[in-house]
């Protein structure tokens, strides 16, 4: 638990939650919640957002049996061949081919790190990297505070003193359970956007401004999100600010007092989703992958069928919602990177922005990229684990990857 940089009264902190929860929070104010927080102000605001406790969330975090079975056999196999490669030496040596030092690696996170189908996804690219040995606790399906609370990635942690810490979550907290449906109206004439301090300033600081198009896409966008979406962005930086600062600080709001001295800590966001629902993609047999997620997986359910039951029917609409979540949920996480550079002097945690990487056609499924692109994403991750003091403002974008080799 972190330890209180001063004793906040209880009705001052409920007060500061109720203000998060109505969207009315300032951004001094979410910063002096951010210091306060603990585990059980997570799960109790988790409860008022979702109207859903902790076992309720973990239950709809599993995966199906199947898919359960997949899951793990992935891990088993990748963990397997962790275990395989450190006890040869691993620590000692630099990587024969590329010279590099070799770095091992401990990934929390969700389907974008375990895609629960025998391809390969972003964590088994990093994997293939002569100089990188990568334990995996990540899951499908899984919640960023199912994450948090179940504590897994806490103890690999302690036993594996890795170089690197790599977590993916939020987008399962997002659409899973049609949770989206909640966090959007149909009418079109939500102020919201202008009420929340904390995303106009993501908006206005962002990394990368909007051109012509994406920004009147989003202006379309917010039109449609509630108070909901608001209250849901400020607690996932209260979420992972907790996370984090537990790794980088013992749960401590001091500096240098890590019981992990010089991890580097890497997020991930992720690309702007399309709402879809189609199930057929053609008779291409390398490819038959497709058919099989969108038949399987949950293709649909979590964004256009949710989106259409709150009574968002164009399909237009949709894409600009999304857009427009997926924009300030990583300027989100790049403002974390900032808090803990102001904080400890030096970049430690990085975020990898997928943003307008993967394309009209590249998606497997309505949330997953086809390999290629999670090969592309991987890049950006050993780059940035290879290379962390060349990456500047610790941002790296998929995209600049690409243009430099396809230049």
């Amino acid at each position: 638990m972190i330890r209180k940089q001063f004793d906040m009264p209880s009705t001052v902190k409920n007060e500061l939650i109720q203000k998060l929860l109505a969207n009315r929070i300032s951004r001094d104010e979410l910063g002096v919640l951010r210091a306060e927080i603990d585990e059980i102000d997570l799960a109790n605001i988790i409860q008022q957002i979702y109207d859903l406790n902790i076992e309720q969330v973990r239950k709809l975090a599993a995966l199906a049996p199947v898919m359960n079975w997949v899951d793990k056999l992935k891990n088993s196999r990748r963990n397997h061949l962790f275990v395989k490669k450190v006890k040869a030496n691993f620590r000692k040596h630099i990587a024969k081919k590329n010279g590099l030092k070799n770095r091992v690696i401990v990934v929390e996170g969700d389907s974008w790190f375990n895609y629960p189908v025998l391809l390969s996804d972003v964590i088994d690219w990093i994997s293939m990297e002569e100089n990188m040995a990568v334990y995996s606790v990540a899951s499908g399906g899984d919640w960023l505070l199912n994450m948090i609370s179940a504590k897994k990635y806490v103890e690999h942690l302690s036993t594996l003193q890795p170089d690197v810490f790599i977590i993916s979550g939020g987008g399962n907290d997002l659409v899973g359970n049609n949770r989206i449906a909640a966090m959007v109206t149909h009418l079109a004439n939500s102020d919201e956007f202008e009420h929340s301090e904390f995303a106009q300033y993501l908006f206005k600081s962002a990394s990368r401004p909007l051109n012509g198009q994406q920004l009147a896409d989003f202006k379309d966008g917010v039109k449609f999100i509630s108070k909901d979406f608001y209250a849901l962005l400020g607690f996932f930086q209260l979420q992972y600010y907790f996370l984090i600062n537990g790794i980088l600080n013992s749960g401590k709001n001091e500096p240098a007092t890590s019981k992990f001295p010089g991890i580097q800590i890497i997020t991930q966001g992720y690309d702007y989703a399309i709402p879809n629902d189609q199930r057929w993609v053609g008779l291409n047999p390398f490819k038959w992958y497709r058919t099989f997620a969108r038949t399987f997986l949950g293709h649909g359910s979590w964004l256009k069928t949710p989106l259409q039951l709150r009574g968002i029917y164009d399909s237009g609409d949709q894409r600009k919602i999304v857009f427009a979540m997926i924009f300030l949920f990583n300027e989100m996480m790049i403002d974390i990177g900032r808090i803990f550079k102001v904080r400890l002097g030096e970049n430690r945690v990085f975020h990898i922005d997928s943003r307008d990487s993967v394309g009209e056609n590249g998606w497997t499924d309505e949330l997953h990229p086809l390999p290629a692109h999670f090969k592309e994403t991987a890049q950006a991750f050993i780059q940035c684990i290879n290379n962390p003091d060349k990456t500047g403002d610790a941002v790296i974008r998929v995209t600049d990857l690409n243009k430099e080799n396809n230049p």
